[in-house]
């Protein structure tokens, strides 16, 4: 359900506090409300609508909390002219956001479990949020695997995430 307003077909208003590159491709948006108010809690595997004003709107997974403005962190490959537009985006610029939307990370029921996370490319992203919990709460946890590739070694995400990760696990 839209928790940001009462209406979930309208676009919030979030500024652009810093476009990202991860890979040729792909980036990560920092977005924050307008207004300072902190974004409301998501859950790991949540997404939200992203909306590139006059061009129209995609849902992208949320791939974490900004450390620097307690943002949202969304992981974006460029692959059509919505998600054109907002890697278009410079820090300082507008985006629509609604949100969050979607079934999350069955976070409580592998608490105690060893966990094995397997993505592909621009499927880390999601899967982001269920690292960053798992290394959080590492002693809630038994092993933790991550099996992760791309492509090429150029297309692999998060390369300072996940040396942290793997320091951590």
């Amino acid at each position: 359900m839209n928790t940001l307003t009462a209406n979930p077909l309208i676009p919030v208003p979030h500024r652009v506090h810093a476009v990202r590159k991860e890979t040729a491709d792909t980036f990560t948006l920092d977005v924050a409300p307008n207004e300072g108010s902190p974004p409301p809690q998501y859950e790991p595997g949540q997404f939200n609508m992203l909306y590139a004003f006059g061009v129209g709107d995609v849902p992208i997974s949320i791939s974490g909390r900004s450390p620097k403005t307690g943002g949202w962190l969304h992981t974006v490959r460029d692959v059509g002219t919505v998600t054109g537009a907002l890697h278009a985006l410079k820090a300082g610029q507008t985006v629509g956001l609604r949100g969050p939307f979607g079934t999350s990370w069955p976070m409580p029921q592998a608490v105690g479990k060893d966990v094995v996370i397997m993505a592909g490319g621009i499927g880390l992203a999601p899967l982001r949020p269920v690292l960053e919990a798992v290394v959080e709460n590492r002693d809630r946890f038994g092993n933790v695997s991550l099996l992760y590739g791309a492509r090429n070694p150029d297309g692999l995400l998060f390369e300072r995430d996940r040396e942290l990760w793997r320091g951590k696990h």
